[in-house]
């Protein structure tokens, strides 16, 4: 059994999701201790639950101390089973990072699965659905995996309720990537939306982000802007970002919250995407953190280059490790621009 302290690096959920993940594909055992403890809330909360579940199903996992609020967990799997999977988190945690949790094990499963996770689909801390189906995905598929997200609802905090998901087909070893340059901007998306309240509301955050980006992209760049109001249980707003380049695409997302002033949710997804598009850096802080595990088990060494460098890109490559035999570095300093390179060990190197 490995042992992994979970209060390592960002010391929050990520360091349990990404042993799930990698135990699943290894087949390795792991006991983990100091769950989440650098979190207000330590232990288990109700999607850190949900995922261990999840992962245990999929593999008919030997599992101890799963229960909320549990500091520490065992976590033996056996081997993967492809098939029709449907989990409730029960709450608004964040139904992406379930299925982000599952589809590394599934896409090596011999057949095809279908996953739908009930819960938050536009959550603090977490990929908003549009970011998932519109950044993550198509990342992952130029990797090798295959599939479909699927999407029937939106949820927000506190009541969830959302329902998304995917199918997942097999795929062989993920592909190396090299991603150093993103070439120009060739258009932006933004996306404003609200659930149960009036649309202006959508229509304020979206003038706010258009107002703090005037002047700070080329001109005559295709814009594809949305004003919706999807069918929600219980209300919430956001609006996401993304700007489309040559060899690359990045996504950003800010939520509302009661008392917080629909130009400053525009605003602060503006401002985000702007601090990556004026870096240059092809892969956005987000997206660092989240290929990491589908490139430490490529055949071939990875280079990419990424906007700002985070806590939860260096605890993922720190779990990685633990599991996978592999060399990586990273050339520059948290919270600021740098390269990412990552090196597996093959058999018989």
């Amino acid at each position: 059994m490995i042992e992994i302290d979970g209060s390592m690096g960002e010391g929050g959920g990520q360091v349990l999701r990404s042993a799930l993940s990698l135990a699943c594909l290894t087949g390795q055992g792991f006991r983990i201790f100091n769950i989440r403890k650098n979190r207000e809330k330590s232990g288990l909360m109700r999607q850190h639950l949900m995922a261990v579940q999840a992962a245990a199903r999929i593999t008919s996992a030997n599992v101890a101390g799963d229960r909320l609020g549990s500091p520490e967990l065992s976590f033996l799997p056996d081997g993967i089973a492809p098939g029709e999977y449907s989990f409730d988190i029960g709450t608004a945690g964040a139904a992406t990072l379930v299925l982000q949790t599952l589809i590394p094990p599934l896409a090596s499963a011999r057949k095809s699965s279908r996953v739908m996770v009930t819960g938050g689909t536009h959550v603090p801390f977490s990929p908003s659905w549009h970011y998932f189906s519109e950044v993550f995905w198509p990342s992952i598929e130029a990797l090798g995996v295959r599939g479909e997200p699927i999407s029937r609802s939106f949820g927000f905090y506190p009541k969830g309720g959302g329902r998304i998901g995917c199918t997942v087909e097999p795929e062989g070893e993920p592909a190396p990537v090299t991603s150093m340059e993103r070439g120009r901007l060739t258009g932006i998306r933004i996306v404003s939306a609200v659930g149960n309240l009036p649309r202006s509301i959508a229509e304020r955050q979206l003038q706010s982000a258009l107002l703090v980006m005037r002047g700070k992209v080329e001109r005559g760049i295709p814009m594809d802007i949305e004003v919706i109001e999807p069918q929600v249980f219980g209300q919430g707003t956001f609006i996401f970002i993304k700007g489309k380049y040559e060899r690359g695409t990045a996504g950003f997302t800010a939520l509302g919250e009661r008392g917080k002033p629909a130009e400053q949710v525009g605003s602060e997804a503006a401002l985000e995407f702007l601090a990556h598009h004026e870096n240059g850096a092809p892969v956005d802080p987000h997206l660092a953190d989240q290929l990491v595990i589908y490139l430490a088990r490529a055949r071939g060494r990875s280079v990419f280059r990424t906007s700002r460098i985070t806590r939860h890109l260096t605890t993922n490559l720190s779990v990685a490790g633990l599991f996978l035999e592999l060399s990586s570095s990273i050339d520059g300093r948290e919270g600021e621009p740098g390269t990412v390179t990552i090196t597996p060990t093959l058999p018989g190197d």
